[in-house]
């Protein structure tokens, strides 16, 4: 029965990664996913809190134009 537990565990860790997947492959989570790194990398590197939102920021804009620009 333990076994069964665990196993049922298992299985909603994996429906939850799916789903946590299934977000982040849209445009608007690759966005957010690309600012969000890129913020962190940049406070690791040293820059201060607003250099480092300014510059994540302007390239997740650019980012977000490019994904989701519409077609005429």
């Amino acid at each position: 029965m333990a076994f069964l537990t665990r196993w049922l565990q298992f299985l909603r860790f994996l429906e939850g990664l799916l789903e946590f997947l299934d977000v982040v492959t849209t445009p608007l989570g690759m966005v957010a996913t690309a600012g969000v790194v890129l913020y962190s990398v940049l406070m690791f590197l040293g820059a201060d809190a607003s250099t480092a939102a300014t510059l994540a920021g302007s390239v997740t804009l650019g980012l977000s134009c490019l994904l989701t620009r519409p077609d005429f």
